[in-house]
C-alpha cells in the first residue's frame, strides 16, 4: 500500500539505511539532494510556502505599525508639546546658558583670536537684524566683543514652552539679591521692572580685582516671553563684560532672578545659574587671555 509523506511517495516497507558515503558528499547532499530535489531539506514548493507566509506576516506587521504611527502623529501638535511645564520631563524651571563656550585664546595669537570672534559671530548672526541688538554699542563686532582684556559673554535662558516669568516688584525683592541689583531695580520705572534680572559675581571673592559690567543693562526683557515655538523666535540675550585679574583663575557665576526661577534646587539638580571660568595670563609685556 503506497501513501505520501512530505510530498514523497513511500511504501509500507521500511527503507534501507542510506549507503555509507564520504563526509563531504553527505554534507553536500544535506544542502542539496538531487534525488529528492530538496534544498536544506525542503522542496521548492515548500520553500515557496515558507516565503509566502513570512512575506504576508511581515507585510501585515509593517502595515499595523504604519497605521499606529500615522494615528499617533495625527493627534500630535507640530508646535506644542503634549506635556508642558510641570507635566514635562524638563519641568518649569529654566536653565541658564552662556556663550561663548569654553575657548582658549591668546591676545598674541591671531588664530585663537579668530576662533573667539568667529564663534561669537556665528552665534549672534540671527540677531543682527534685530533693532534692539543693532542699537548696542558695546560687546559687538565693532569692539571685538571686548577682546582681549575684557571679554564679553552672553547669558540667556533655555527655552521652555509656555513658561512665563513672574517679575519682582520694587517692594518684594529677595534678601539674598545683591545690593547693587536691588538699587538698580528700585530706580527704574515699573514697566522697566518687567525683566528677568541677571547678577554675576566672582566665586573666588576677588571682589576688588574682578570687574563685572553690564553694558546692555541688567535684565532680559519680559516681552520675549512666553516662548510658543513661533517662527523666527530668538531668545533674549544679556551681555556681561568681565575683566578678571592677571594670572588668576576666576570662577564667575551668573544667576537669573524671577519669582518662579528656583536657584540651585539641589546638589543633583543645580539650576538657575551658569558658571564661567576665566584666566588672563601675562607672559610678556602684553597680556594674553584664556577663556
Amino acid at each position: 500500500m503506497a501513501n505520501k509523506s512530505n510530498g514523497l511517495e513511500t511504501s509500507d516497507w521500511a527503507r534501507a539505511p542510506p549507503p555509507n558515503r564520504p563526509f563531504c558528499e553527505r554534507a553536500l547532499k544535506a544542502i542539496y539532494d538531487p534525488d529528492d530535489n530538496t534544498f536544506l531539506g525542503r522542496t521548492p514548493k515548500r520553500w515557496g510556502i515558507v516565503f509566502a507566509f513570512y512575506g504576508v506576516f511581515y507585510a501585515v506587521l509593517a502595515l499595523m505599525f504604519a497605521v499606529c504611527m500615522a494615528g499617533l502623529f495625527s493627534v500630535l501638535d507640530d508646535r506644542k508639546p503634549t506635556f508642558i511645564l510641570d507635566s514635562s520631563l524638563i519641568g518649569a524651571n529654566p536653565g541658564v546658558a552662556s556663550r561663548p563656550r569654553y575657548v582658549v585664546f591668546d591676545a598674541q595669537n591671531s588664530t585663537n583670536f579668530d576662533a573667539y570672534i568667529n564663534e561669537l559671530q556665528e552665534f549672534l548672526q540671527p540677531y543682527t537684524k534685530e533693532t534692539w541688538y543693532m542699537s548696542k554699542m558695546k560687546c559687538t563686532k565693532d569692539d571685538n566683543y571686548g577682546f582681549p582684556d575684557s571679554p564679553c559673554v552672553f547669558v540667556k535662558l533655555n527655552k521652555i514652552y509656555s513658561w512665563m516669568p513672574e517679575f519682582f516688584s520694587a517692594t518684594e525683592l529677595p534678601a539674598d539679591m545683591p545690593e547693587d541689583l536691588q538699587e538698580y531695580i528700585k530706580v527704574v520705572s515699573e514697566s522697566e521692572r518687567q525683566k528677568i534680572w541677571i547678577s554675576c559675581w566672582d566665586e573666588n571673592k576677588n571682589t576688588n580685582e574682578t570687574q563685572i559690567e553690564y553694558p546692555w543693562g541688567r535684565g532680559l526683557p519680559g516681552r520675549f516671553y512666553p516662548y510658543l515655538n513661533q517662527d523666527g523666535y530668538l531668545s533674549p540675550l544679556l551681555a556681561v563684560q568681565i575683566t578678571p585679574p592677571i594670572n588668576t583663575v576666576v570662577m564667575i557665576r551668573c544667576r537669573a532672578w524671577a519669582k518662579n526661577i528656583i536657584y540651585n534646587k539641589s546638589l543633583k539638580e543645580p539650576s538657575g545659574y551658569v558658571r564661567l571660568v576665566m584666566n588672563i595670563v601675562d607672559t610678556t609685556a602684553v597680556n594674553s587671555t584664556d577663556v
